[in-house]
């Protein structure tokens, strides 16, 4: 992190603190400064917009974002040897902090870039031409007390059995003369909660401060199910949209879009409940990889087992393939619509997850896959897998048919004709086609609800055919246009 170099630069930065962490008055550029850490509860104004200056903790304290709030990062910096010389604007919170982020759907609390022109009325868009536009400053790290079945205390000392550093920022070394653990994550509290994140955009972020140690757009650590995770998105990140390392967080309308690599990753035993997660993927040839990459673990044969159980996803494109299981994943997979629009392959089952379906730990059923909008009448879904267990799998209450996203319209997503890229205007569909015939909108053909936690609804995937998508209004692709009802 930045280091303060003499005592002139410290007086100046307590004189200019209304309280921790927040500066009482703006810069040049009029935004407030958040520098680290914030070690007292604090209460932003909707009124104003601010900055991180670097990777800012919140510990033993909670940080209040109220609707509207627009918060900002610096773009992180490298020299020619990639050190970073400029940490990325990123804001986390430890496993003793709690962020209280309750936006609506007329003022989402927005998470961008320092010198974003316009984000309220006129987002950035999420690529330029057909390049990303991304890793523009870091990104929303949460952690917390939950279980997690990784286990680092052979390899640092610094960590107890249970807990582990998370991805994204710089692991401390026993040698440090004072070690920095506020980045360490797990527990044993499965109930364990972080606060409230509610309506919040988190856009053109991601940054690697190392080889392999990318910060995502939402990275949740050991996160525990008494967090609220609801209408979320993470736009245009240089990584991953969301991962999960572990917890027992639930969440429900999640939007993942034009992401550099996957759109949902989890791993480390992550056993939380999902409904209504969408992805949309850049179909530019180059960026955004699988739309769910669910690990089970790093340590072969880890407990407890990473069993979350979603419902009602929708899968648009990826390049790397729409859904992977690997690593002794299991879990389960219903109600939901994979759309692959003619790139890669639509589930990916490595043996190690055919032995947990073997053993009723991955239940994948009642979902539509369509590898090709283009051809209405193609119904087989391209598999591939290290064992025959994807193909039984997909051979039993899965079906495959065009989902007509869009209806009459649902050409525009393929790769001939109307046709238009998923971030042009106009450019992607969200609701199937209520009509007979229609697998996923057969009410008769769904996954019952199996918790109170979930929504009973009566059709597949994230949006329903009769109403207003959730995303409309307050999202990026939405605001763009680049959704069509």
């Amino acid at each position: 992190m930045k280091k303060i170099t003499s005592i002139a630069t410290l007086a100046a930065t307590i004189g200019c603190s209304a309280y921790a962490g927040v500066s009482s008055v703006a810069n040049s550029a009029g935004l407030y400064e958040i520098s680290d850490p914030i070690a007292s509860t604090v209460t932003l104004d909707s009124s104003k917009e601010y900055l991180l200056t670097e990777v800012v903790y919140v510990s033993d304290a909670t940080i209040n974002i109220p609707a509207g709030t627009v918060i900002r990062g610096v773009i992180g910096l490298k020299d020619g040897s990639n050190n970073v010389t400029q940490e990325p604007g990123t804001l986390a919170i430890t496993r003793t902090g709690q962020i209280n982020a309750t936006g609506t759907p007329a003022d989402p609390i927005i998470f961008t870039f320092e010198s974003d022109p316009a984000p309220k009325t006129a987002p950035t868009v999420p690529l330029s031409g057909d390049t990303l536009v991304t890793g523009l400053w870091g990104g929303v790290i949460i952690l917390g007390n939950a279980p997690i079945n990784n286990d680092q205390s052979a390899d640092n000392s610094l960590l107890t059995p249970g807990t582990d550093f998370i991805e994204g920022l710089v692991e401390p070394n026993p040698s440090d003369a004072s070690p920095d653990l506020r980045g360490v994550y797990g527990g044993d509290r499965p109930h364990d909660s972080s606060g409230v994140i509610r309506y919040v955009s988190i856009r053109n972020g991601g940054f690697n401060l190392s080889a392999a140690n990318e910060i995502n757009g939402l990275t949740m650590g050991g996160v525990g199910d008494g967090t609220v995770l609801e209408y979320v998105e993470v736009i245009a990140g240089q990584d991953d949209g969301f991962e999960w390392f572990g917890g027992t967080v639930n969440s429900k309308y999640l939007l993942s879009a034009y992401n550099n690599d996957d759109a949902f990753d989890y791993d480390q035993g992550f056993s939380g409940l999902g409904q209504f997660w969408a992805v949309v993927q850049a179909d530019n040839g180059s960026d955004g990889d699988k739309g769910g990459e669910f690990d089970g673990d790093d340590q072969a044969g880890a407990k407890p087992y990473g069993i979350p159980v979603i419902y009602n996803m929708t899968v648009i494109g990826g390049k790397g393939g729409q859904i992977d299981y690997d690593k002794n994943a299991g879990g389960s997979l219903f109600n939901s619509i994979i759309l692959a629009s003619g790139q890669g392959t639509s589930l990916d089952l490595n043996s190690t997850c055919g032995d947990m379906a073997d053993a009723g730990n991955l239940q994948i059923r009642s979902n539509v896959w369509h590898l090709d909008v283009d051809n209405a009448s193609v119904e087989t879904a391209a598999v591939h897998g290290d064992s025959a267990d994807a193909d039984a799998i997909l051979g039993s209450d899965n079906y495959f048919s065009n989902p007509y996203l869009g209806g009459a319209n649902y050409a525009v997503m393929g790769s001939t004709g109307s046709s238009k890229k998923r971030y042009e205007v106009g450019g992607v569909y969200l609701k199937p086609l209520a009509f007979a015939g229609n697998d996923a909108t057969d009410s008769t053909k769904l996954e019952p609800y199996i918790a109170l936690y979930f929504d009973a609804v009566n059709y597949m995937g994230a949006f329903s055919p009769a109403t207003t998508p959730w995303t409309d209004g307050w999202t990026v692709p939405s605001q763009l246009g680049y959704f069509a009802d």
